[in-house]
Formats: structure tokens, sequence, C-alpha cells
């Protein structure tokens, strides 16, 4: 049973939102749980959507969800392999078999007929259709202009059509609530799979920010198994998706479409992968990096569009470099539909001694403490501390001193100039099964 009286703490950074230090190594996750990002999550109902569906709703309690819509692409449209506007509502029953179980191991889990209440039928009639309205726009329109705090994630799993559809509405019928929008609204695009981006939402709304995950989302999609290097691919391949997700997990889960037992493919997952809060700060900038890419402006100064960027020369590195951390957190969610608090693994919670944001001086040694962590479980603790050089803009190398340790210093070089940043992340990982990882980023700015 879970222990809610919550201890008193000084100070400091709670990598796990909301997560506080309790009475016996106990959390309550609501306890000062900072605003979950709205999200709204259009789909065109292909397998790889349906996959990612199933992880998604594994993660209901991580997001404020505002609204599951069926779309289309130019792959799937109304009458042209398409899955029908029932499979969402069908995997949110399965989520309600497993429920009682989510909620036990966490909160903030949304209950199944707050679910169906958030699916609606966007535009599905033809490739690129947003020549009027769908309930699905309507609803996306009445979110954007709504008076709650806090930016919408826009997820395009399939076209941007229905999400066009609702921008051009205000653009037309609200043109005073347009920079109010351009300030809330972000769009998170897999493939850009219609016109409507290019040819309507880019030249109409340059202030709007959109990430386009335009090619580093196939790491995750079918060709996979080509773009993940051993040993990241094992948790892709039949024996750990069965021994940990599809196999005796629970209603949710067996609705996942696997290929021959392995992984088949979620290529949209990295769209929400990226608002999961996890200490790596990837919200406060798409070139910062995190589970759900790393990107770079495509047009500075001309738009707000950012695209795909490079790890070490590799375009899928900025999402598979994270893949045992991502999977072990998907297997351990999976262990929530069907076992109980006591049973189950729950993610460590970093404390960083210090500031995230620091400003240093060229040869400063800098000390990274995260001795104060801690495990709702309480597990043992493992420390790693490295320099996550493609997100620093000192193109140099950061030395860190007892880098597997939860005390380290990096020593800022010398040769490093006024403005330069260096990013740290501190990992810490438990000793629970399956294993899970938060972290820190503290980023080092020089004077």
């Amino acid at each position: 049973m879970k222990i809610s009286k919550v201890l008193s703490i000084g100070v400091s950074f709670l990598a796990l939102t909301g997560s506080v230090w309790a009475q016996f190594g106990q959390v309550n996750p609501a306890s000062l749980r900072k605003p979950r990002p709205r999200v709204i999550a259009t789909s065109d109902g292909e397998v790889d959507d349906r996959c990612s569906m199933v992880r998604f709703l594994l993660y209901a309690n991580e997001f404020e969800i505002e609204g599951l819509i069926h779309s289309s692409s130019r792959f799937h449209w109304l009458g042209n392999t398409w899955s029908g506007v029932e499979w969402i509502n069908s995997q949110i029953d399965q989520y309600a078999r497993v429920y009682p179980h989510l909620r036990e191991n966490a909160d903030g889990y949304p209950t199944p007929d707050e679910l169906h209440d958030k699916v609606y039928v966007g535009n599905i009639d033809n490739v690129g259709s947003m020549d009027k309205d769908s309930p699905g726009s309507d609803h996306i329109v009445q979110v954007l202009l709504d008076d709650k705090p806090g930016p919408v994630y826009l997820q395009a799993w399939g076209g941007t059509n229905t999400i066009a559809r609702a921008l051009w509405k205000i653009q037309h019928e609200h043109p005073d609530q347009v920079e109010k929008v351009n300030k809330k609204a972000i769009v998170y695009i897999i493939l850009d799979q219609d016109s409507t981006f290019r040819e309507y939402i880019e030249p109409n709304w340059p202030k709007l920010q959109v990430i386009g995950s335009f090619r580093q989302f196939a790491v995750l999609a079918y060709s996979w198994g080509n773009l993940i290097p051993y040993p990241q691919k094992a948790f892709f391949e039949r024996p750990w998706m069965e021994g940990n997700i599809t196999v005796n997990h629970g209603a949710l889960t067996s609705a996942y479409e696997p290929l021959n037992g392995a992984f088949r493919s979620e290529g949209d997952s990295p769209s929400y992968m990226y608002e999961i809060e996890v200490g790596l700060r990837s919200l406060e900038n798409p070139s910062y990096g995190g589970w759900g890419g790393r990107f770079v402006e495509e047009k500075p100064g001309v738009t707000n569009v950012w695209k795909d960027s490079e790890d070490d020369g590799d375009l899928f590195k900025p999402i598979w470099r994270w893949a045992e951390a991502f999977q072990n957190d998907f297997a351990a969610r999976a262990d929530w539909s069907v076992k109980s608090y006591r049973e189950a693994n729950h993610p460590p919670i970093p404390r960083l001694a210090g500031p995230m944001d620091v400003e240093v001086e060229p040869g400063q040694t800098l000390n990274l403490d995260l001795s104060g962590s801690g495990d709702p479980d309480s597990d043992k603790l493992n420390f790693k501390w490295w320099e996550y050089r493609e997100a620093s803009t000192y193109k140099g190398k950061v030395a860190i001193t007892d880098a597997g340790s939860a005390v380290a210093t990096a020593r800022i070089p010398a040769d490093a100039k006024h403005g330069d940043t260096m990013h740290i992340i501190g990992e810490v990982t438990d000793s629970g099964r399956p294993a899970l990882t938060r972290y820190v980023r503290v980023i080092a700015k020089v004077r």
C-alpha cells in the first residue's frame, strides 16, 4: 500500500514530475505535480498507429489528453485501406480492463469513460481533405481557443489535414486569436503524410512551432531492424517483446500487433514520447533532445519549423540512444497492467543538489551531485554522468571525473567562449526489474 504522508523537502529538482520524498521511501505522484502536457493525437489508423496507441494509453497518466481524433493520410482514408472509426474506442475498452491496476501503480490515469469522451472523427474523406469542418477539427478549435494554461501539443500520426482545417477556421473566423494560437499550439508531425502542412500551415502560420520528425521516426517504424544497432536491437526482438509486453501482460498489450512476435512498428510513438517528462527537459527547446528525438531549425528567422538533427553523424541516434531506457519503461508499464504496486517497479527519483542552469567560467570545476536521489521501491541506484555534446554549443569535450558516481565533477574547458553551453546529463537507474532510468540535465553557460 502506498503511504501518502509526504515529508517536507527543501528546494531541489525532482526529475520524476510531481513526485516527492515520502515516509519509508514511498511516493505520492500527485503531490507537487507540474501541469501535464495537453495533447491531441490525430491518427489515420494504420497498424503502426494502433501499436503506438497501446503504448500511448499505458502512459495516459502523463498527459492531459484533450482529443483522440481519426484523420486521414496519403496512405489511409475513408474507403482506402481504412481501419474504420471504432478501433480507438476498442483499445480504450481494453484499457478499461487493466485500468484498476494502472491506477494502483500511479495517479493521474483518466477513466475509460473520460477517454471515450475524447474520441472524435476528423477529416477522413480523402487525402489532405480540409475543405470542410468536422467534429475533430471543431474540437481542436475549441481547445486552442480555451483559456486553460499551458501549450497544446497537436500530434499528427497521419496527415496534418484535420489540424490544418482547425487552423484555417481560426485564421478566417477568429483572426484576433491567431497570435494566441501561435504561442499556444505546438505541432509534432510524423513523416508529413499529406500536402496540407507545406501548402497551408507553413506559409500561413510561420510563427507556429512545428516539430517535424520527417525521417527520424523511422527508427521506430517498419525499418527499425536496419536502423537500431546492437545491443539496443535486442529490446525489440521476439524474446524480449513476448517476455515483457505481449504475453501475460493484460488486455491492453494483448491488442499490440507484433510481426512474428517481434516489435512491428510504432512510427508515431516519438510524437508523444517527446512529451513524457523524464528529466531531459526536451520540451524547453527542440534542440535539447530526448526520447522523442532531437531537432534543428529548418529555416532560421523565416519559420518556426524544426527538422531532424543528427547525433554523432547518425540521423537515428537521437532516438535509439535512449532505447534501452524507454523500452524498459514500456515493460514496467506493461507490468503495471497486471501487478500490484508492491509487485511492480517504479522509476527512481533524481534529486540534484544545486540549480539545473549554472553560469561558469573557463577552467572552472563544476560540482555535480545526485547523492540525495532515491527510489520509491527502495532499490539500489546506479549513476552515470555524460556530456550531450550534440546538444551543447561548445564543440569541444568536457572532462568528467567520477562519472559513474552520484557525485562527480566537470572541468569547464579553458578555451570555452562567452555564451558557450555544455549539456551534462545525469542518469539515475534503479536495480529493479525492469531497471528504470530518470535523468537530470545541467546546462552550464559560460559567462
